[in-house]
């Protein structure tokens, strides 16, 4: 995306402190800012809080949200994804509720594209 003019930047719900192991261990090659208070989550209107019963689900499978973030509020963000422009205006949104589906690669591409052209 560099040679299109765009930066990656990802957030993430943990604590710096876990960021930078997931750094390392996946050798992220974008930047990975953290929201472990889930302020910035908040203001898009994209942090879903976890009932008990899915918290202790995540804990089973070996995912702490509690100990990631380094907070009990035990929100989470939507998965979502922003261009927005050097003005600072969004130029194209998408949030999806279901965690375990993400947006193409490609659709995200070709929207970039597209605003290189507008």
């Amino acid at each position: 995306m560099i040679e299109l003019g765009y930066r990656i930047v990802a957030v993430s719900p943990d604590r710096p402190a876990e960021l930078t192991k997931t750094i390392d261990k996946n050798e992220l090659t974008y930047t990975l800012l953290s929201d472990s208070t889930m302020g910035g989550a908040k203001s898009l209107g994209i942090a879903e809080r976890f009932g008990s019963v899915k918290v202790a689900a995540y804990k089973l499978n070996n995912q702490n949200i509690e100990t990631a973030s380094g907070q009990d509020h035990h929100l989470i963000p939507v998965p979502s994804v922003y261009i927005i422009g050097k003005d600072g205006i969004i130029r194209f949104a998408h949030t999806d509720e279901n965690h375990r589906r993400r947006i193409d690669t490609f659709e995200i591409l070709s929207r970039a594209q597209s605003l290189i052209k507008d």
